[in-house]
């Protein structure tokens, strides 16, 4: 029985915490609205006080795509998380960008939709489709894959 049958959605961004081993400020998910075993659809609100925010067109402020992609990459890491597809001890770890397109800048203050679903997996390597929202209007998609690894705190 996967953590899946006996969820009530939404999640808060607490019960995230207990699925995901990111912490602030780099925990980008703040709510997941529903999931199945194959596919997420979650939210993340727009902090208009990120730090990064200062440097990144300081005067039209707009969220940097690479932390859209992570963010619809922990969405993803979240489906096999939610499941139960990990190993006790192991955690998600995004292995590469086979495709990213912006469509619409994303600004503080707006909350970015997620939806990503497992496109294939095999022995603990995935590949992941996402799209990332602004209401209606597509901010960005993409194509990523991940891979399960071990907590080494050796290495």
């Amino acid at each position: 029985m996967s953590d899946l049958d006996k969820m009530n959605f939404p999640l808060d961004r607490d019960a995230v915490k207990n699925y995901l081993p990111h912490r602030d400020p780099m925990l980008f998910i703040d709510r997941v609205l529903e999931a199945d075993e194959t596919s997420i659809r979650a939210e993340s609100d727009i902090d208009g006080q990120a730090p990064f925010f200062k440097g990144h067109f300081p005067d039209l402020p707009i969220l940097p795509g690479v932390m859209i992609i992570e963010t619809v990459a922990q969405a993803g890491a979240l489906i096999v998380s939610l499941s139960s597809g990990l190993q006790e001890g192991s955690f998600i770890a995004f292995s590469g960008v086979e495709q990213a397109k912006f469509r619409r800048p994303v600004y503080p203050g707006e909350t970015l939709s997620i939806k990503a679903r497992i496109d294939r997996h095999r022995r603990g390597f995935y590949k992941f489709s996402g799209e990332a929202y602004v209401g209606e209007a597509l901010a960005a998609q993409l194509q990523f894959s991940a891979t399960q690894m071990v907590f080494d705190q050796n290495d």
